[in-house]
């Protein structure tokens, strides 16, 4: 006890506080340094997906047990407009910005067309999902998206034709690097011509719920 305090500074009667389980954090701490000098805080890693470069932000996958999900409930993926080659999502077409492609610009087609866009731009993506949905290039737009309820575009629009399912807890994306890594933000399902029988088995295999229709 008496090293303790000579070499903390501290009290003997401040040290013998630290045994018995009172004193104060930083006391702590300067015995902390003082007995374990190469001990460092191990904390878990976290998805703090504001920070780093835009394309750092952006490239999160959709997880494979995720898309079982989709796939059991809305039927095979004709389309996947924002795919990525390291995004396990099964489709049939894929419009791959590594190869030119745009799906901002391109026509879509098919029957299912499932959409988890670069969130940085997340509105753009919904606004063409839309578009491209209502004109009848697809029948049906599956899209994966962080809650965010505050544009014009979602009260005039989406939340009068689309049916959202909000998702109960964080969906564990994909990193580049292959790691797990949960999102920082709740997200939503935003769906486009589904059918009521689709949706209600959604509803059976994930869980959160839909949002009544305006």
């Amino acid at each position: 006890m008496e090293q303790v305090a000579a070499k903390t500074g501290l009290s003997r009667t401040t040290v013998a506080s630290l045994e018995r389980g009172g004193g104060s954090v930083a006391s702590l701490m300067k015995v902390l340094v003082v007995l374990a000098p190469n001990a460092r805080r191990q904390a878990p890693e976290r998805s703090y997906w504001g920070q780093g470069d835009k394309a750092d932000r952006d490239s999160r996958f959709t997880p494979p047990d995720f898309m079982d999900d989709i796939y059991t409930a809305f039927g095979a993926v004709d389309l996947d407009p924002c795919a990525d080659v390291r995004s396990p999502v099964i489709a049939n077409r894929r419009i791959l910005v590594s190869e030119g492609g745009d799906g901002l610009v391109e026509d879509w087609s098919g029957g299912l067309a499932y959409v988890n866009p670069p969130f940085s731009n997340m509105l753009a993506w919904l606004r063409r999902a839309y578009e491209q949905w209502r004109v009848g290039n697809v029948r049906t737009v599956v899209c994966l998206v962080p809650v965010r309820t505050d544009s014009a575009f979602f009260h005039d629009t989406l939340i009068a034709e689309a049916d959202i399912f909000l998702l109960q807890g964080r969906v564990k994306f994909l990193s580049p690097q292959g790691k797990s890594q949960h999102t920082p933000f709740s997200l939503m399902i935003v769906t486009l011509g589904t059918t009521a029988e689709q949706r209600r088995r959604y509803a059976e295999l994930a869980s959160g719920h839909w949002l009544a229709r305006i």
